[in-house]
């Protein structure tokens, strides 16, 4: 028998303490990746499944043997690609429950407690945004005969797999407004021969936006880009020339991003928010990133507006250091929520609703659910808010230190100074001359001979003209001596494979 029971309860110590071993031994080891070429990780771990079973030794020495070594070390100090960060041991503890407990969140009686945990998470998140006490901020009203009487509704939201779903569900209730406004309940009759809404967000907006948009039915095509400072931030004048030009009626939603995959770059929420309130448009700022800075003593001011928002994504397993997936959809009137609301008897009956019993369902876009809440909680509940900040802040201090040994080196080029704790940079060493596609090649180069040679995860992107190698920094062990031992390999990484460009000795003067 092998599912959990009392019967099962000393095995399950006994595979938990093994598996928490093998663990323990692949931290121990100190590699950032050793699974070679994805060739190799692939002949590795190829997947054979049998009508019978294996022993549970078998299987678990296979993970320590090919798994393991073959997965990349988010904990550790020189693992810093993309916004995958190292994750709390509370994070991990809180895996193990939910796991073990499988509380369901649709309803409440498959998920009793952890109902109330998530509802008072989601209450304090929306305090946390000042969603609660933004006097100056008025609330959208779907016709001109409701102006005159608008209430102020409790904000509300839920917890998400994170960013891309947090999105969407922006998106979905600015659609479903939109055209409420415009006499026309889409969510029962559907889209069919009606005028399509458009959505702005910047260039540097996450994909999402457009993927989301497609799901939705919209189409691509309806998302228009508004165009960014030198730092990745959105143009006011330039969102308020589109606005002009599509018309404020036919503005379906306004995105802001508050932290920009590449950058960081958070655009400016307060003048974002006073545009679309003048105009009564949909404001979502996607916080997925940046959110964290509502922890922050040091750098809360970089979100300030915020708290204008009509819906806001966070993320937690970025900077807040939880395992995958933890996030939450927040929304400044839950009364939106009405616009997506479907009742089943057996999950959320009007019975369950006229006694006060919560059944999350009615928020979300999914049915089964995880308790991914309980990960939020019990690290806030260990850390508290100020030692939380803090490694949230320590992470923002190194990536300006890291910045500092880039733009000190001279074979590197440094994009741009941080904002949140991404350094975009690239390599291109001084009295050479390579075109702009050899510098590209040389610096995919640099990323996976580091990758490949176990010293150090590092992630490319394009940023403009140039193909950028960047630093991500989420682990508030990584310190301005590993950047520096980083920094160090690249540069041996980056003339050994001069020596050797395209089979023939570097030849400097060849594109002079």
């Amino acid at each position: 028998m092998h599912l959990l029971n009392e019967k099962t309860s000393e095995q399950y110590l006994t595979h938990m303490h093994k598996t928490s071993a093998i663990i323990k031994q692949w931290l121990n080891d100190n590699n950032v990746y050793s699974g070679g070429t994805p060739q190799q990780v692939q002949a590795a771990n190829s997947v054979s499944i049998q009508s019978q079973g294996r022993d549970i030794e078998a299987i678990l020495a296979d993970i320590q043997d090919k798994f393991l070594p073959s997965s990349v070390s988010t904990a550790h100090r020189r693992c810093l690609a993309h916004l995958h960060p190292p994750t709390l041991v509370i994070g991990q503890i809180a895996e193990m429950i939910i796991a073990a407990t499988n509380q369901s969140m649709d309803s409440w009686n498959q998920s009793p407690a952890a109902t109330y945990i998530e509802k008072d998470l989601i209450e304090w998140l929306c305090q946390l945004c000042h969603f609660e006490t933004s006097d100056d901020v008025q609330i959208h009203t779907q016709t001109d005969a409701d102006a005159d009487n608008q209430a102020r509704h409790k904000a509300g939201g839920v917890f998400t797999s994170g960013g891309t779903q947090s999105n969407l569900m922006g998106l979905l209730l600015a659609r479903n407004k939109f055209y409420a406004a415009k006499g026309i309940n889409v969510h029962k009759d559907g889209m069919m021969g009606q005028p399509r809404g458009i959505i702005l967000c910047s260039d540097q907006a996450h994909f999402s936006i457009e993927k989301n948009a497609a799901l939705l039915g919209l189409g691509i095509r309806c998302v228009e880009k508004v165009g960014t400072d030198a730092s990745g931030a959105m143009l006011v004048s330039h969102l308020q020339q589109k606005i002009e030009e599509i018309g404020a009626d036919n503005v379906m939603a306004v995105i802001a991003t508050a932290g920009t995959t590449d950058l960081g770059a958070i655009d400016p929420l307060a003048d974002i928010a006073k545009m679309c309130r003048e105009h009564k448009i949909w404001l979502h700022v996607d916080a997925a990133w940046g959110g964290a800075l509502l922890l922050s003593q040091r750098y809360r001011h970089l979100i300030d507006g915020i708290q204008a928002a009509d819906s806001i994504t966070l993320d937690f397993h970025k900077h807040f250091f939880l395992p995958i997936s933890c996030g939450a959809f927040l929304l400044r009137d839950q009364q939106d929520f009405e616009s997506i609301r479907h009742h089943s008897e057996y999950l959320n009956s009007s019975d369950d609703e006229k006694d006060n019993i919560p059944n999350l369902v009615t928020y979300s876009l999914q049915t089964t659910r995880r308790f991914d809440a309980l990960k939020l909680w019990m690290a806030l509940d260990l850390l508290g808010t100020d030692d939380y900040g803090a490694l949230i802040d320590n992470c923002l201090r190194t990536a300006r230190q890291a910045a500092e040994l880039v733009e000190d080196h001279a074979d590197f080029v440094l994009v741009h100074q941080p904002i949140i704790s991404s350094v975009l940079f690239y390599f291109k060493p001084k009295d050479t001359a390579l075109s702009d596609q050899q510098l590209s090649q040389l610096n995919r180069q640099i990323a996976q001979d580091l990758l490949i040679n176990n010293i150090a995860n590092v992630a490319t992107t394009q940023y403009e003209q140039h193909l950028c190698l960047k630093f991500t920094i989420l682990n508030p062990n990584t310190q301005a001596c590993d950047i520096n031992t980083i920094i160090e390999q690249m540069t041996i990484a980056g003339f050994n494979r001069l020596q050797n460009y395209e089979g023939q000795p570097y030849d400097a003067t060849k594109n002079a």
